[in-house]
């Protein structure tokens, strides 16, 4: 039988790419002169590694994981891949088997997708490169990465004024038909409805009053759930393996000590500050008014702020910490192109964004060393 390992020498290959990606976005202009960097330079030599990362995603736990798996595959004849959802089953058996060709047909798409939608919105210039490494680098994680890629895209084909007709149903299909490529879809599909509803200041001062009140909801649910009370597996429809809900909000919550608070504050206080960054400029400051694909944009903050909201109600939960990971997660994709155009919009640096920046290489170069160090040990 096949094992392989976690190879600190192969994610050390990934680390550099990103370091290369880092490199072409040039932060250090974003950082004192954000509009210095709208500059259209670098775009298809940061695609072509951006994918590279993506296919051949060393870095990540869950890469070996799978691999593993199809090398056993490949031990047998006429075996079938069966443990993921039905078009990735349905890929594995037209790569015949072949891992890295499948995570091909996976991760390309997405990435497509990603690109696809910032050409949409007239983001490729290189503030819109640096947040793309600095929050959408380990994306990928996830072969549910296609399907919030594509959602995302048809969100944005939907919503924008400037679709025709066709444009528009080509929207719609590609967000319903999104729900097939994870059982965790349907929660994001959800959050894009969400994310219709106006958000003003009102509204937002709201949400963070209420917030206290709603863990408690959040609690209950996942009560609910994990007793089976309530049924949460709209996520069969997707074919494969069972829905994973019941499994994960029955899990129990992992005590961090010392260290384990501070690693965590580590990842996530820039999460949260450029969060409360683009509320700042977008709901009090009005950045987006008046602007080119006003709506689009604007809508796209408000499903970063659904997601993440919704995410950080199940952080106080006593349950797996996977949920607050998983929703959180899909908030991402469109924080990349809210944060790219508000950058591309400041008129001079600030604190935000020096603060934005230099924190969050900090977390990724963290992650990164703490990678190498344990992998290195085994």
């Amino acid at each position: 039988m096949f094992y392989i390992n976690y190879s600190w020498q192969l994610a050390l290959i990934s680390i550099f790419t990103f370091l290369i990606m880092l490199l072409i976005a040039q932060p250090w202009r974003t950082y004192f002169n954000p509009r210095s960097n709208n500059v259209r330079k670098g775009i298809i030599v940061f695609f072509l590694l951006y994918v590279s990362t993506c296919i051949f995603a060393f870095w990540e736990y869950d890469t070996y994981h799978s691999w593993n798996g199809f090398l056993e595959a490949g031990t047998y004849k006429n075996y079938k891949i069966w443990g993921y959802e039905e078009v990735y089953n349905w890929l594995a058996d037209v790569s015949g088997n072949n891992y890295f060709l499948w995570r091909t047909y996976i991760w390309l798409p997405a990435c497509l997708f990603l690109f696809f939608t910032a050409t949409r919105l007239e983001l490729l210039h290189r503030n819109m490169l640096l947040a793309m490494i600095l929050f959408g680098a380990m994306l990928s994680y996830t072969r549910g990465m296609l399907g919030h890629a594509m959602l995302l895209f048809g969100a944005v084909l939907l919503v924008d004024r400037k679709s025709n007709v066709a444009t528009k149903v080509i929207g719609l299909a590609l967000f319903c038909v999104s729900y097939f490529f994870h059982k965790s879809m349907y929660v994001n599909i959800a959050f894009a409805l969400l994310a219709f509803y106006p958000l003003g200041k009102k509204s937002f001062v709201v949400s963070l009053i209420a917030f206290p009140f709603l863990t408690t909801v959040a609690t209950m649910l996942i009560d609910g759930i994990a007793s089976g009370a309530l049924d949460m597996s709209l996520g069969e429809g997707v074919g494969g393996v069972g829905d994973q809900t019941v499994a994960y909000a029955s899990r129990e919550k992992m005590e961090s000590n010392v260290v384990g608070h501070i690693v965590n504050t580590i990842y996530y206080l820039p999460q949260y500050l450029t969060l409360f960054y683009l509320s700042n400029r977008i709901l009090y400051k009005r950045y987006f008014i008046g602007i080119k694909r006003e709506k689009v944009f604007t809508y796209l903050f408000r499903l970063t702020y659904v997601a993440i909201y919704i995410a950080s109600l199940f952080a106080f939960v006593e349950t797996s910490s996977w949920i607050y990971i998983r929703f959180k997660y899909m908030a991402f994709f469109p924080l990349l192109f809210v944060l790219a155009k508000v950058w591309s919009l400041e008129p001079k640096s600030n604190s935000w964004v020096k603060w934005i920046i230099f924190l969050q290489i900090i977390s990724l170069f963290f992650d990164w060393s703490y990678r190498i160090y344990t992998w290195y040990g085994l």
